[in-house]
Formats: structure tokens, sequence, C-alpha cells
């Protein structure tokens, strides 16, 4: 059996194919199993947990027991079934394919070829098929893909930010241990692999990471909130309609003969509540928001943001602060020559003969960078730092393959954080020279005469790595000159995404708090947090001051800091528990494995899906596709139009609720039939309701959603205005249906089209209402523009509303009516539409919402 191999004990030929079966067959393939998942049945299931899911249910079974012991049709029962389990499923199946694609994501990382020696042969396989016992060729660029040991290590130097935080390289030596997900960034190495998969410390901490419940976004507790008060409702006007039946049979009717008249009696009670709950609750609410998120992800998954639960679709246009990585998220995460001692690099012939052309030969020759043009795309293999040089002389139009083929070197020294430089020797005829690159302190220090360093101090204060260059000429074999002659510097930085600090000013504008959180010393983080907009009156503070803080103390001062540098992994931790506890929704960005405590316990775990590992992909539940901060403001944007979009639905299914709820409790109490029948209530609270939850949520996003503050977690979702509007306009229809029961409709002739064109009017009005609700908060955004989507919904409830008059007498209780009687009832009903312009100059009036200036 093969075994673990130790420094000093393995095969030094590689594996064998039949070594490579029986490692596979002893320790697995090196693929880390996710995240323990809620069982798929299980999830399913827990969309049934949801309040207004929970009110329908109680409303399902009631009316089947009603239906069955009045020997009924179960018609009434079977939609409200129908419309909740449509509710769950569309929730289920979206988060479900959200899941595939994120697993895709993950299989594409598994596919990364990799380098090893198996039978004596250098070859490459998958990162999946690396097993126990491989020896691994590594270089500059590439990530480490299993844990072990060095057998090889020349000038090596690894990036183990994803499981210390720390930014700065790490030097290693043989015999040193690197793990899996790290990176090599300087030199070379030869690994043995000695855990993969699950068994490595990546694979040990996703293991950790057993998926479950969260706390309730801002949306649950508001929709829980709502429900409650809903349920209220529903039950006072249950008992009402109950205590009126039993009024009126008991005591003004006539006495119950026997017992099952008595029976007769209670069940018609409790068929009437039943109508007042069904009609009470916003059957169509559930669909509505799930729809809304449904919409709401696809759009932000072309937008570069995948969503992984559903509900953070809303949650992050709630949040109050972000708290955002620097590299790769507010800068490009490439290395750039910002600044230089001299205009532009210059090509040469034979010799140097000034400083630009010895700087130009140096950063051609003296490193052990390339740039690979692959599909159209320049791609950097070796030090970040090294290739910023090659392509600043490719800009230049200089082919530094050329100008190293030209100056073959004879020895290379490479860089390591000891020595603090890098120098290469070449031969140029019979002369013999040295290049020597590094820290400006270092190379100054050996030059004669030594150089003025105060522009290069200039340049730290601007965020960027200074690089000095300087030459010497070898006089003899195995000497060294004995002094070098100083030939300029570069600045080089990994500059601020260009759309970064608009992106932030927005952000700022719509009332959202940013901080950045990284690795780089204060000064660094500074430069780049006053450049991105993020630092500017506030507090910088380093992590090791912030973890000696008390939790108290954390909470305090949490609101003030702008910047968090030199910080651990964990300090981003505790800064989100200490925003949280002052009451801040909080979005938090990570790329690195021990980023996924913050990215689980935060409102809004942001992952980045080019830099970020595994495990914080996983603990995430929203992954960047493209790593960049102004994808969150995007983010936030669609998060904002989404809570909308629900309100706008909720104004319109709230006033019918309402009033046909309490046109169905008047009618009888002032000796009227019930205005709808059952099947009749169920097209207007169902149907209808999730056709107008399909059109009233594909609203598109409006540019004053980010011009305000972010809503509290304690507001509810039902503001000023809306109660308003669902107020007003459900009493002019209560008010308009009590007229039309008492008085009567004109141009109809029997009770037959009477009762058909009250039925008829009331959806036809709530159509027109519709186009109301489109103005949420005062704000009516363009009448065919945006939601094209609206219009052709509302158009196909009209068509069918006609279709039901017209041919569904046997099921809705209705009679055919006129093409005239069609007019008179669209006509009647027009007048709806003058709601809106009068709510928003109450509204203006009261200065109750923003939005109306």
């Amino acid at each position: 059996m093969i075994s673990v191999p130790e420094p000093g004990q393995y095969n030094k030929d590689g594996l064998s194919i039949e070594s490579v079966l029986e490692s596979r067959d002893t320790y697995g393939k090196n693929e880390m199993t996710p995240p323990k998942r809620i069982p798929v049945w299980k999830q399913y299931l827990d969309k049934y947990q949801d309040p207004i899911i929970r009110i329908l249910l109680i409303a399902v079974t009631l009316s089947a027991i009603v239906a069955i012991l009045e020997g009924n049709s179960l018609i009434d029962t079977i939609g409200i079934a129908l419309a909740v389990i449509l509710s769950t499923s569309i929730a289920f199946i979206t988060e479900f394919r959200s899941n595939r694609e994120f697993d895709a994501l993950n299989a594409m990382r598994d596919d990364t070829a990799v380098k090893v020696i198996r039978d004596r042969k250098p070859t490459t396989v998958p990162l999946r098929d690396i097993v126990v016992g491989d020896m691994i060729l590594l270089e500059a660029g590439d990530m480490v893909p299993a844990d072990g040991f060095l057998i090889q290590a020349s000038d090596v130097e690894t990036d183990e930010s994803a499981f210390t935080g720390e930014s700065e390289p790490v030097g290693k030596v043989e015999n040193d241990t690197v793990l899996k997900g790290s990176y090599i960034t300087a030199g070379r190495a030869v690994l043995i692999a000695t855990a993969v998969g699950n068994a490595t410390k990546m694979g040990v901490i996703a293991a950790s990471l057993i998926e479950g419940t969260r706390p309730d976004t801002p949306l649950q507790v508001k929709l829980k909130a709502l429900a409650h008060l809903i349920s209220k409702f529903g039950y006072v006007m249950a008992g009402l309609i109950i205590t009126l039946v039993l009024v009126q049979e008991l005591i003004l009717g006539v006495s119950p003969d026997s017992p099952l008249e008595l029976l007769r009696i209670l069940l018609q009670a409790c068929m009437f509540a039943v109508v007042i709950i069904v009609v009470s609750v916003p059957e169509g609410l559930p669909v509505s928001v799930t729809v809304s998120l449904a919409l709401t992800m696809r759009k932000m998954t072309r937008a570069k943001s995948l969503v992984r639960r559903l509900i953070a679709c809303e949650t992050i246009g709630s949040v109050t602060v972000v708290c955002t990585d620097k590299t790769g998220t507010l800068t490009m995460n490439q290395m750039e020559v910002a600044a230089s001692s001299i205009e532009v690099p210059v090509d040469m012939r034979d010799i140097p003969e000034n400083s630009a052309e010895w700087i130009s030969l140096n950063a051609a020759v003296n490193s052990t960078a390339e740039l690979d043009h692959h599909n159209g795309r320049m791609i950097t293999v070796g030090n970040s730092t090294e290739a910023a040089l090659l392509r600043w002389l490719h800009r230049a139009g200089i082919k530094y393959q050329e100008i190293r083929k030209a100056y073959p070197l004879i020895h290379q020294d490479f860089f390591n954080s000891r020595k603090k430089q890098m120098s290469s020797t070449f031969s140029c005829g019979p002369r013999t020279f040295i290049l020597v690159k590094g820290a400006p302190e270092i190379i100054a220090a050996q030059c004669s005469p030594v150089p003025d360093l105060s522009h290069i101090r200039d340049l730290a204060g601007r965020a960027m790595r200074t690089l000095a260059f300087a030459h010497g000429e070898i006089l003899s074999p195995g000497s060294e000159p004995a002094y070098l002659t100083w030939d300029g510097y570069v600045g080089i930085r990994d500059e601020v995404r260009p759309d970064v600090p608009d992106a932030v000013q927005t952000c700022k504008d719509a009332g959202i708090t940013v901080k950045m959180v990284t690795g780089d010393s204060a000064e660094t983080a500074a430069a780049i947090a006053r450049e991105t907009g993020i630092l500017g009156s506030g507090r910088i503070i380093t992590g090791p001051e912030f973890r000696e803080l008390t939790d108290e103390q954390r909470k305090d001062i949490a609101g003030e800091i702008q910047v968090l540098a030199r910080s651990e992994p964990h300090d981003k931790l505790l800064l989100v528990k200490a925003l949280q506890s002052s009451g801040e929704v909080v979005a938090v960005t990570g790329d690195g494995t021990n980023d996924a405590p913050a990215l689980r316990n935060a409102d809004v775990g942001l992952a980045m899906g080019i830099a970020g590992t595994e495990v914080a992909r996983e603990a995430s539940d929203i992954i960047l596709l493209d790593d960049s901060f102004p994808t969150i403001k995007q983010a936030i944007w669609w998060g904002r139009a989404l809570y909308e979009n629900i309100q706008r639905f909720l104004i319109f299914q709230l006033t019918i609720n309402i009033a046909a709820a309490l046109l169905t409790f008047i009618a009888p109490l002032l000796g009227y039939a019930p205005p709808f029948t059952i099947i009749q209530l169920l097209w207007i609270n169902i149907v209808m309701d999730s056709l107008a939850a399909l059109a009233l949520c594909s609203e598109a996003p409006h540019p004053a959603l980010m011009n305000r503050h972010p809503i509290p977690r304690s507001a509810s979702v039902i503001t000023p205005y809306m109660t308003q509007s669902i107020l007003i306009t459900a009493g002019i229809y209560i008010i308009a249906g009590i007229a039309a029961l008492f008085f009567g409709l004109p141009f109809m002739n029997t009770p037959e089209e009477q009762a058909s064109a009250f039925f008829a009017g009331f959806v036809i009005a709530q159509v027109w209402n519709g186009i109301n609700c489109r103005g949420i908060n005062g704000v009516m955004p363009p009448l065919f523009k945006g939601n094209p989507v609206f219009f052709g919904v509302m158009g196909l409830i009209v068509v069918i509303q006609i279709l039901i008059i017209q041919f569904g007498g046997s099921i809705f209780g209705t009679v055919p009516l006129s093409l005239f009687q069609w007019i008179v009832i669209g006509c009647g009903t027009l007048p709806v539409l003058l709601i809106w312009p009068v709510l928003r100059f109450l509204n203006c009036i009261f200065n109750q919402e923003r939005a109306c200036t």
C-alpha cells in the first residue's frame, strides 16, 4: 500500500501509472466535497415556511373541509393549492438552477492543467487528477494544487493570503510545507503532494462550512410582520362574518327545527369565513416575491453577479455598509508602471549609452516573467512586478524576447525578501556587465555617487511600489564591481479601476458607507482609499489595533472606520459583527479561504468569481463574476428595484383584497347577496394577481433609486404613500361598489347582467389601477418604456376577463354582455387613472416621500 511521503522519502522518478491508481484508491481524487447541503426534498419543503404560504395552507384546509361537508366542488381548494405550489416551485427551481451554475464554475477550476513528473517524464494532468505522492513542477504564477513539501526550491516565494490574509510573499526553502490554494509568486520549485482534496487544509475548512439557516433578511422580517397583520385582518373579518350569519339566521331569522339545519347554518357561516380569509390573504404575494426574485436574479447574473441565494437579490438592495477588499475589486489586479525617471523605454544596440537604454535593458533581461498572448489577451506568467515592466516595454513597441536573444545571460541571482534585489550578468563582446534592480534604498547604497531619493519617497505616498535600476562592469571573472552606476527608477502600482470612484460616489449618494479592508500598509491603503473616494474625514485603523479592542469598543468605533489596513481575515469578521450589532445591513467581499466566516456571517457575502477560492465562493450569497466593485453597485441598484417592484404589487393586491373583503362583508350586512362567487374571487385573487405580479415585477430600475438612503431594517414594507394609496383607492372601490348594488349599473337590464357587469367592472378597474401602481412613491416611469411586459400582461387580463364573461357562464355564473355594455364598463372605470395624480399632489404637499420632488 502506498504511504504518504515524508521529506527524504519519495519516488525521484515520479509515480508510475500503477502507483497513481493505487494512490487515488487509497487517498482519493483531488476534489473537495462541497459543504454539506440541505437535501433537495428538504430545500423544497423549506419554501413552505413562508408566513404567507402558511396562511394559504390554512385556507386550503378550511376550504377543503367545507367543500367536502357541503358536497361542493373542490375547484376553489385546488385553485388555492395550485397558487401555493406555483410559488414554492418557482423559488425552488430558480435556486436549484443557480447552484448548478455555481457547481459548473467550480468544475472549470478543477480542469486546470498541472505540470507533473510521472514515469520519469514531465507531463500535464488536470488538477482533479493530482494524487498523493505526485511530483509537481511549480513556477512563478502557478497555484499550488495540493498540500505538500518542497524537494527543490530556487528563490521561492508564495502568496498565502488565502489562509493568512497577509499580502506579503513568504519565502520557502527545501522541506518547507506549502498549501493547496496558495500561489508561487517567485522562483521555481518541485513539490511532493502529501494531501489532496478533502484532506488538504482548504478541504478541512470547507468541510466545516455546513450549510444551514441564516438570519432572516430585511425583506423576510418585513413580510412576516405584514403576514401577521394580514392574518389578523382576515381572522377579524372571518369572525365578523360568522357573527353576522349566525345573527341573521338564528336571531333575526327562523330558528332551526333540527340539528341538521343548525349544522347547515354553521357550515354556511364557516364557508363565508373561508371566503373572507381567501379574499383577505394576498395569494399572489408569494408568487409576486418569487417572480420578482427570479427575474432580478437572472438580470443580475447577466450583469456579472451570480446569485446563489434567491433572497440575497433583495438583501443587497437593503445594504447600508459595504466592506470591500482592495486588490482586484477596487483595483485592476494588474501591476502597471505609473511613473518613471525616463519618459519612455528605448530600444538599444550593442552597449547601452544612456540611462533610458540601461533601464530598458534591465527591465527586459533581468527578469523571470513572461507575457503569454492567448485569444487576443496578454496573460502574465510569473512575478506581477516584472510583468508590469514587460508590458511597459510592449507599449513602447519594444519586444523583450528579441532583447533577451541579443543579450544572453551568464548568471542570474533571483530576488528574495532578504536581499530585496535581483541581478543578472551578461557579456557584450569582451566586456561583462551586471544589471541590478530592487528596493531603491538598497540599490542606492551600492551606487556612486549616491542618488537623491526624494522623488521616490513621493511615489510611495501615492501607493506605488518603487523599483530602482543600476548597472556595473565586471572587470575580472568572479569579481564584483566596486560600485554601481545609478540608472533611475519606476513607480509601479495596481491602478484603480477607472469606474470605481463614480461607483463609490453613487453608493455614498445612496446612503451606503463603503469601507476598505486590506492587508496593505496604512500609507498604501490611505492613498488608494483617497483616490477612490472612500477615505474622507473618517478613521484609518490597523488590524492589530482593531483586534486589541473589546467588543463594545469595536461597536463604538466601527461606524467611524473607513479603512482597515494590515488586516487579517478574522479582522473582517470582527468588523462585520461590530457593524451588525449597531443595526447595519452589511455586505462584505472576500476571495480567500479564511474570508469564509466573514462571508457566511455578513448579511450578503460577495465572493470573487475569478480570484476567489472554492471555499470563499461556497460561503457566499453572490459571486462577482468580474471581481469588480462597480458590479456591487449594480447589484444594489437591482436589489432596490426588486424591493420597489414588490411594493408596487403590494399596493395593487392589498387594494383589491381590502375592497373585495369589505364588499363581501358589507353586502350581506345591507341585505344584498355577496357580490362575488367563490370562483370569481379565485380569479380576482389568484390568477389575475399572479399575472399582475409578473407585470409589475418586470419594471426596470430607475436612476432615482440610487439617490435614496437604504430602507431601515425596522421599517415597514408599507410606506405612508402606499397606505394612502391603498386606503383611498380601496375606499373609492367600496363606495362605488355599494352605490352600484344600491342604484344598479346603467344599461344593464337584468340581475344577471348587473352581477356580470359588477364582476367585470371590478376587474377592469384593477387593470386601470395597475397603471397607477407603476408610479410607486410618487415617481411614474415612462408610460411605454422600461416595462413592455406590463401592457402585454394587462391586455391579457382584459382578454381573459372578456372570455370569462362571454363564455364562462357555467363556471363563473356570468352572462354575455353586448359591445355597448363593455364600452360603458371601460369608460365608467377609466376615472380610476385620476387617482394617481391626486395621490402625487397630496404626497408632495405633505412631503411624505423624497421621490415626489
